[in-house]
């Protein structure tokens, strides 16, 4: 049998990541007893359903007592030695007195002593003597994290159910289309949620979602509406582009009348949703260069979905990306933001990755608008890029 001998640490790639690569039979894990407690459960459930390991084990040791913490792994290495297994040494993600042990005991038994560089997913091996090295001797297997499996690993699940349709599946055409409206809605972005907000108000379709307004009664409309978007000059700078474009059809605004035909079901909600175009556009850019790329993921705390409405608890990530084994929470947003929504915004994108990111997550707050200064020095502070579309 192969063993692989680790010290389980907190951020759970850590504890994986020879596994994803490795064919390992057995995983031995040494680590403090707060750490197994919340660890255990997740990392068994990971090994054994996705890297194919027979069996993981959890060795409580002493976080001060280099004798004890010697004794305690001393034992276990050397019983499986005897057992005529191969044994490696995992030391990703180890801490100071542990990985001296391990140090002390891969020259005892001469067993081959390794680490990920998890950021660039790269295999470090570390012996100074010759021994038989993990690269030379089991067999590789090459297991990509996909987001569910990055989210499970963290103990908490997507709720793929919850997902609104615009932003499921692929669709050449609907891409195509929210190429066209990003680039109405950027040419004017500051009215750009105003607009949104009175096409669902005021501009309501009928079943053939044919819009059909009396000129009169719409720059009445216009004129009591909340925001910027006050007269049919403010209303045309998005109807007019987005009808040449094809996004709204039957376009027609005659003396007495206005009127337009969403293309689809998708587009009127797409139109209707402020934000949505801003989602999708960043979706389609990072998509490009991600291995897993979603746009609209709910994410479900303790890994346990009730269908049942206020049971669980969730969170929304406008766009979630995986490269390599390093994940992207991204937030959008649109439009202005005062003090109290920027900070909000930040503090809860921070608390979203950390929970289903930890340490290696990177953290992008995507807006239309900038901020002051005070505020972009809070984002940097707090390791959140702040992207401005």
């Amino acid at each position: 049998m192969v063993i692989n001998f680790e010290f389980l640490g907190s951020e759970p790639i850590e504890n994986v990541i020879t596994c994803l690569h490795f064919k390992v039979d057995k995983v031995v894990f040494f680590g403090y007893y707060d750490v197994i407690e919340q660890q255990k459960e997740k990392v068994e459930r990971f090994l054994k359903t996705h890297c194919n390991v027979q069996k993981v084990v959890f060795h409580p040791v002493s976080e001060d007592d280099m004798i004890s913490i010697l004794r305690t792994m001393r034992k276990e290495v050397s019983f499986e030695q005897g057992q005529g297994n191969e044994l490696y040494f995992d030391i990703t993600g180890g801490e100071s007195m542990v990985l001296v042990a391990f140090g002390m005991l891969s020259r005892e038994f001469k067993a081959s002593m390794h680490l990920y560089d998890v950021k660039k997913d790269k295999l470090i091996e570390m012996d100074e003597f010759p021994v038989r090295q993990i690269s030379e001797s089991v067999e590789t297997q090459e297991i990509h994290l996909t987001l569910d499996m990055l989210v499970e690993m963290y103990g908490g699940k997507i709720n793929h159910f919850m997902k609104k349709d615009i932003k499921s599946g692929e669709n050449a055409e609907f891409e195509a289309d929210v190429a066209k409206i990003w680039e109405v809605a950027k040419a004017n972005i500051d009215n750009w949620n105003y607009f949104s907000d009175f096409l669902r108000s005021k501009m309501v379709p009928d079943e053939e979602l044919q819009v059909s307004r009396k000129k009169e009664s719409l720059e009445k409309a216009l004129a009591a509406a909340p925001g910027k978007m006050k007269t049919l000059k403010d209303l045309n700078a998005f109807v007019e582009p987005l009808a040449a474009k094809g996004i709204l059809k039957d376009f027609k605004n005659t003396k007495d009348k206005y009127s337009f035909r969403f293309k689809n079901e998708a587009i009127k909600d797409c139109l209707w949703e402020g934000g949505s175009v801003l989602e999708l556009h960043t979706y389609q850019q990072e998509k490009k260069i991600s291995d897993d790329c979603r746009v609209g993921v709910h994410l479900d705390w303790d890994g346990k979905i009730h269908y049942e409405p206020g049971v669980d608890v969730l969170n929304e990530i406008d766009v979630l990306t995986l490269k390599g084994n390093v994940p992207t929470f991204m937030s959008c947003k649109s439009g202005r933001m005062d003090s109290k929504q920027v900070l909000h915004a930040l503090y809860e994108l921070d608390t979203i990755a950390k929970r289903f990111g930890g340490d290696y997550a990177k953290k992008v707050l995507v807006t239309t608008r900038s901020f002051s200064e005070v505020y972009m020095e809070r984002a940097a502070e707090m390791e959140v890029e702040v992207r401005i579309m």
